[in-house]
């Protein structure tokens, strides 16, 4: 694998994140200027707030919703810890933010001073972001040896670190469901399905209808949250359950033309035929029903393949909900009955090449690992970070449901970490555009197969990674 020119053009870095498409941003195509130097060693960045001759107001984009950006960060600018870090420096944090939005801002020059939840190896291997190395050195609160491997490892590109670990860094699958929607079907909450084929009768038996054939409620939708996530902080679900390799990054090579992607295609659109498309997009469509969790906090969808977060995150948003809460293994094929598979991933915060205050970031990300911060992302977020020290402080029973992801870690018998793979971005748009494709049978699922390893091979090329 290799790097792209540094000089790369504003346009063709639009266009191999995929962002670019139809002509909708040439007006915005020129040269973009070279990156910065790499910064100078930190002296002890956290130690203390220098004083500033300006003041200093850091911009903070974010690809959450508004949870994390106004509740959240309203409790952690009021944090001693924060005076303490930060002085009188201030920050401002933009929820939802868009990848379009931060794209063409890098593309432009005027990046914001940080950024997270954004598909970070994108941009680690395009050359667009600070090297946090010495950072690191003189930081006594970021070093290896206190995360999870993977939450360290997926923050670096070619033997550089370009993210700092925070926000969340913890375990990405399980089955959350409903115990009293699955108990008022007739179906037993303490026996929770391990196969597709075992959920499929839980999805029937879960959905209703009313009288006029309008869908009031689905079992699941298997494409939402974590089930049909593409992203190199989350994985890749169909690859995972299915237990294939969907990109190696060593070979710089797809396997995406196989049976198994064949038969993630086929088993998962089948919910969607069993219901309807068209009634599974009109619910979505409903404003609190939208994807990642909203139609099961509204009671309209019993069942969904999350990460540890759902516990909390329904817990603090809806309380009544998550008094039901169970969860179990998330499904894999019959043949792979036997497997419990879990996953690894998580967030940074990164900095880019034109960011004004990159120090200043840095030092934000030192304060997201403090466990006061860490304290008040979990009780307002329901989130954990891949801190090895922190998780161990944790009580395992704080939300329902939290426990499985917990006792997870000795039982888990097939582990997966997101593939690093430069063009997830791009692969992600194809893969919600071909499994729609399928599930509306307008194309096979092998020829939606055979067209997800074109498409992708062709773009990994283009792009300058062949």
């Amino acid at each position: 694998m290799k790097s792209l020119s540094r000089s790369m053009s504003r346009r063709d870095f639009l266009r191999t994140t995929g962002l670019l498409t139809g002509g909708a941003l040439l007006a915005a195509c020129a040269p973009a200027a070279a990156p910065s130097a790499a910064p100078a060693a930190s002296e002890g960045a956290a130690a203390s707030a220098p004083a500033a001759a300006e003041q200093i107001t850091l911009q903070y984009w974010v690809n959450w919703g508004g949870g994390y950006g106004i509740a959240t960060w309203d409790a952690l600018k009021a944090s001693s810890k924060w005076s303490e870090m930060m002085g009188d420096i201030q920050i401002e944090v933009l929820p939802s933010a868009g990848d379009e939005k931060i794209l063409t801002s890098v593309a432009a020059g005027t990046p914001p001073d940080g950024a997270s939840n954004v598909q970070y190896l994108d941009f680690m291997a395009r050359g667009a972001l600070v090297s946090i190395d010495d950072w690191i050195a003189s930081s006594d609160i970021i070093s290896e040896d206190k995360y999870l491997a993977g939450s360290w490892k997926d923050g670096g590109f070619e033997g550089k670190m370009y993210g700092i670990p925070a926000n969340e860094g913890f375990l990405r699958y399980a089955l959350n469901y409903n115990g009293k929607h699955v108990a008022d079907a007739g179906l037993d909450p303490d026996s929770p399905p391990k196969t597709w084929d075992e959920l499929m009768d839980w999805h029937l038996a879960l959905t209703e209808f009313d009288a006029a054939g309008n869908l009031i409620k689905i079992g699941l939708d298997p494409y939402d949250a974590m089930g049909g996530n593409l992203a190199i902080q989350d994985g890749f679900y169909p690859a995972v359950s299915w237990g294939f390799e969907w990109f190696n990054a060593d070979a710089g090579t797809f396997d995406l033309d196989n049976e198994m992607m064949v038969a993630a295609f086929e088993t998962m659109g089948a919910y969607y035929k069993q219901i309807g498309p068209d009634n599974m997009a009109g619910m979505r469509q409903v404003e609190g029903q939208g994807s990642w969790g909203g139609s099961y906090n509204s009671e309209v969808q019993s069942v969904m393949i999350d990460g540890y977060w759902r516990p909390g995150g329904t817990a603090i948003n809806k309380p009544e909900v998550s008094e039901h809460h169970r969860t179990s293994w998330a499904p894999v094929p019959s043949h792979r009955k036997d497997v419990n598979p879990q996953g690894t991933g998580g967030h940074y915060v990164i900095i880019y090449n034109e960011s004004k205050y990159k120090e200043e970031m840095f030092r934000v990300g030192e304060f997201l690992n403090t466990n006061e911060a860490m304290d008040i992302i979990f009780e307002n977020s329901g989130w954990l970070p891949g801190q090895i020290d922190y998780l161990a402080t944790v009580d395992s029973n704080r939300y329902p449901g939290l426990k499985f992801y917990f006792d997870s870690l000795d039982t888990a018998t097939e582990w997966s970490s997101p593939a690093r793979c430069p063009i997830t971005s791009f692969a992600r748009s194809q893969f919600n555009e071909l499994r729609e494709n399928q599930y509306r049978d307008t194309m096979t699922a092998a020829e939606a197969a055979a067209e997800f390893q074109s498409r992708c091979t062709a773009e990994y090329a283009a792009a300058g990674f062949a």
